[in-house]
């Protein structure tokens, strides 16, 4: 995949600008500087999704709609925390997710359709020190029959066959419907963007056993679904950031909630976007914490709540919609049940982007607009 001048090459101009690199080809008619010019500008983009496979010299990069694909090693190391046992991964792609899975499986069957893919694959694996993969490059509901198995991973094309994007899994490619009938004893774990509308897919699935909303950095990365024994459909939904657990519940326990309305206090709390994901808008109230408004997602209470699942802001004043009355020229702006963007309210008031602060535009208790000047709270546990 990579020869031992290209490996050189590479680790040689690794910091370079790939366009640059690519200027440069009458100067080195030995190599595919084409070839060398994607496998620099993967390792650069890929440096913090995947640290392990950019440290490693050989590793070769496939094509870049892999690469925008394929998981980042945190999701799947969280994945593969979750099986274990004789795993089948039926989608492999780029196998970052059945490199994960090597880890914690006794043994992993990687397929993936694309025979240059697969064999791109098994190479890396090989790189990095993994030898408890086989490997075919076919179908992967032709392969299901032929291994034992206790786990079915899937990570669906969310394309039909023409390349139009769907929404149910019935229409994906594989279809996962399918998977489940015609394995309904084996455990399967889905992963799905983080677009899908869980209620939705847990009911199409005809119940789960357990759904997480996988995030890293504050941002929504993937959605799973377990199919384990014991399927419901109203499942526990765990929010998970950088593999950790940060709030748990489910979606009866969400309506039951009682959804606490009242006027603004000393701190302002701003839920973790899994939790907005999987709809807890009401069940992250407790103790003296109160909803800002009717629709309004934002909370507020007058001691501070360090265990909080999302961002903590102490307030610094608030007031009508008009800068008259602000003590800053510059913040940070976001709004909620508000008639305004950030970008027009920030070019109201003329203020300056970023800094220290964050202005809240929302809708309030009384159902009027209000600003809120606030300052973040960073303590040294958080994330």
């Amino acid at each position: 995949m990579l020869l031992p001048n290209e490996i050189e090459f590479i680790a040689t101009n690794g910091q370079r600008s790939p366009a640059d690199i690519a200027l440069d080809a009458r100067k080195y008619p030995e190599l595919d500087i084409k070839k060398m010019a994607h496998q620099i500008q993967a390792r650069q983009k890929l440096v913090d999704k995947l640290p392990s496979w950019v440290a490693e010299k050989k590793v070769f990069f496939p094509a870049s709609i892999s690469l925008e694909q394929s998981s980042s090693e945190s999701t799947a190391n969280y994945k593969a925390s979750l099986v274990s046992g004789r795993l089948i991964d039926i989608t492999g792609g780029m196998g970052v997710d059945t490199w994960a899975f090597a880890q914690t499986c006794a043994h992993v069957t990687y397929v993936e359709m694309q025979e240059d893919l697969a064999s791109f694959t098994e190479y890396n694996h090989k790189v990095l020190g993994v030898k408890n993969i086989i490997y075919f490059a076919k179908n992967g509901l032709d392969v299901l029959n032929q291994v034992e198995i206790d786990w079915i991973y899937v990570d669906p094309a969310r394309r039909n066959a023409q390349g139009e994007k769907v929404i149910l899994f019935k229409d994906c490619q594989p279809n996962v419907l399918d998977v489940i009938a015609q394995h309904p004893t084996k455990k399967i774990l889905i992963k799905t963007s983080p677009v899908l509308d869980i209620s939705r897919a847990v009911h199409e699935l005809g119940g789960v056993s357990q759904v997480y909303v996988v995030s890293t950095k504050q941002e929504v990365k993937e959605l799973l679904f377990v199919k384990a024994g014991n399927e419901s459909l109203d499942p526990k939904i765990t929010i998970v950031e950088e593999g950790q657990t940060i709030f748990e519940g489910t979606a009866i326990q969400e309506r039951e909630s009682n959804n606490v309305i009242g006027s603004l206090k000393r701190y302002v709390y701003e839920a973790h976007p899994g939790v907005m994901k999987a709809g807890f808008f009401k069940s992250v109230l407790r103790n003296d914490l109160i909803q800002l408004g009717q629709h309004t997602h934002l909370y507020s209470s007058e001691s501070i709540m360090e265990d909080f699942p999302g961002k903590i802001y102490e307030v610094i004043e608030s007031g009508p919609v008009q800068a008259n009355w602000l003590s800053v020229n510059q913040a940070n702006i976001s709004t909620r049940n508000f008639p305004m963007s950030p970008e027009a309210l920030r070019k109201k008031l003329k203020l300056k982007d970023g800094g220290a602060y964050t202005l809240f535009g929302i809708q309030n208790s009384s159902k009027k607009n209000e600003l809120i000047l606030t300052k973040k709270i960073t303590f040294a546990h958080s994330n």
